[in-house]
């Protein structure tokens, strides 16, 4: 049995590792294997919490508070990842693959850890934010903190594309 992960967030999509996770699945089942694969879905709650204290509730932005500005963007976002993950989960069924999506809110390191730990995952797929590099490696990669995590815990595999 071949388990896949592919780990989505607010600001993580890749057609690349999409293209990637699913190439990995029919190659194993042409090896003989069984295949599943999870989507999830990580709202980051935290960020979100970070932005409103950066920008504060009541101020105005046009007519409309920041608060609700930021309510709108957090909804869009959330739409965004909807709409991929069903997506996703669409071109996998397209290849006959048994596909779950499930939603978590929480920090991306977090939520993908604790998925990790339930052993069921021989490979993760993540996908960096899109930054530059030197911001990355300023100020850390949470798709490279998972990956780190995973391998010195011996949880599987993590495959981070951009």
């Amino acid at each position: 049995m071949r388990n896949i992960l592919i780990a989505l967030s607010t600001s993580r999509f890749s057609e690349a590792m999409v293209e990637q996770a699913l190439a990995e699945a029919e190659n194993s089942r042409d090896k003989g294997e069984s295949v599943t694969i999870e989507v999830v879905y990580v709202m980051e709650t935290g960020e979100l919490q970070s932005v409103y204290r950066s920008v504060g509730e009541v101020g105005f932005l046009g007519s409309r508070t920041q608060k609700e500005v930021i309510d709108t963007l957090a909804g869009e976002h959330h739409r965004t990842a909807r709409r991929r993950m069903g997506q996703i989960a669409d071109r996998a069924r397209d290849r006959e693959f048994q596909v779950a999506t499930m939603e978590k809110e929480g920090d991306f390191v977090a939520v993908i850890h604790e998925m990790a730990e339930t052993g069921r995952f021989q490979v993760m797929y993540l996908t960096r934010a899109d930054r530059p590099f030197i911001s990355r490696f300023l100020f850390g990669s949470k798709c490279e903190e998972v990956a780190r995590l995973v391998q010195e815990e011996g949880l599987g595999e993590v495959v981070i594309g951009d």
